[in-house]
């Protein structure tokens, strides 16, 4: 046997994960990886950090400060520094409970009726898939017309003088026309109507994509064990749609609290602030009387109001999450 045949030195079978760094150098390659890996991150979420936060953030910070002082929005008007003035203006100014409460009323309605709705219509085009396609598109049209458009159809449909419903009512039944948007709670029916006939196609494309994630499998079992359609509903469909009902609840509720354009076109707040919103009254205290404190402190606190509603909504969605695991 020659040197090179020669057996060289047993090599223990784990030599190669034995470490071949000090522990100063790992460190120093652990950081390095870190900040290359933030960085590359960084890069790519940077167009939206710059613009989330010059047109979000920036005026969020500044609509805080501006709600504890008075004036200065406009040149030639200087602002005074009135501290907690304004937020009490916001308690004890009856307009603006006024429009929480008319606020609170709409959302009220205006989910639970677009749910329903949205759920029922969602449930047939699942069950019954031939020709859905034409009603998917049926439904979210109104949805693509701007929101003044919409609420201009609307106006030419339920006026008291010419309006398509109050002239085939005459025609039909006779007497006096509906005065939808002249007497409470007409008008407030009438802005969830026009609100409900838009927001319906994105609710129902919304769920009919849950249901069509819900498993086949467990509706066939129900129903060989002899489970009707409101039992497998209920007891399939519903549970496994929660997490789906919960995040829908927390996205209408953010969007149906800043009503105004069906408002702002059909009422303008009327009639007697039947159909005035938190929104409604931002804008008129802002933009009609240039009163900046009260309106700066009214939207920061509508911002506080969602903020916690969704926090609380997502809260509720963990604790149950817990309980099923």
């Amino acid at each position: 046997m020659t040197a090179v045949d020669a057996p060289g030195p047993a090599v223990a079978p784990d030599d190669w994960a034995a470490p071949s760094l000090s522990d100063a150098e790992y460190r120093w390659c652990a950081r390095r990886y870190r900040f290359r890996t933030v960085r590359r991150a960084a890069g790519f979420l940077s167009p939206y950090l710059i613009t989330w936060g010059v047109f979000l953030a920036i005026p969020v910070v500044w609509g805080i400060f501006l709600s504890f002082n008075q004036g200065g929005l406009i040149k030639g008007d200087p602002r005074v520094f009135v501290g907690f003035e304004n937020w009490t203006r916001t308690v004890s100014d009856s307009e603006l409970r006024t429009a929480v409460k008319n606020t609170s009323i709409y959302v009220v309605i205006a989910i639970a009726v677009v749910f329903t709705l949205a759920i029922f219509l969602a449930s047939l085009l699942n069950h019954y898939k031939k020709g859905s396609n034409f009603y998917k598109v049926a439904l979210y049209f109104p949805l693509l017309a701007p929101p003044i458009l919409g609420a201009i159809m609307w106006f030419f449909m339920v006026n008291f003088d010419f309006g398509i419903l109050n002239l085939l009512k005459r025609s039909v039944f006779g007497g006096d026309g509906v005065a939808f948007l002249g007497d409470n709670p007409h008008a407030l029916l009438t802005i969830v109507a026009v609100e409900v006939w838009r927001g319906l196609g994105f609710w129902v494309l919304f769920y009919l994509a849950g249901l069509q994630s819900v498993p086949e499998e467990l509706q066939a079992a129900a129903r060989i064990d002899g489970a009707g359609k409101w039992r497998r509903f209920r007891r399939i469909t519903v549970p496994t749609l929660r997490p789906l009902l919960l995040f829908a609840l927390v996205i209408a509720v953010i969007f149906n609290f800043q009503l105004f354009d069906s408002v702002q076109v059909l009422t303008d707040g009327g009639p007697r602030l039947g159909t005035a919103t938190v929104v409604w009254f931002i804008h008129k205290r802002l933009f009609k009387f240039q009163d900046t404190g009260l309106a700066y402190a009214s939207s920061i606190g509508l911002l506080i109001v969602v903020l916690v509603l969704t926090g609380l909504s997502f809260w509720l969605l963990g604790k149950r999450r817990q309980r099923e695991t």
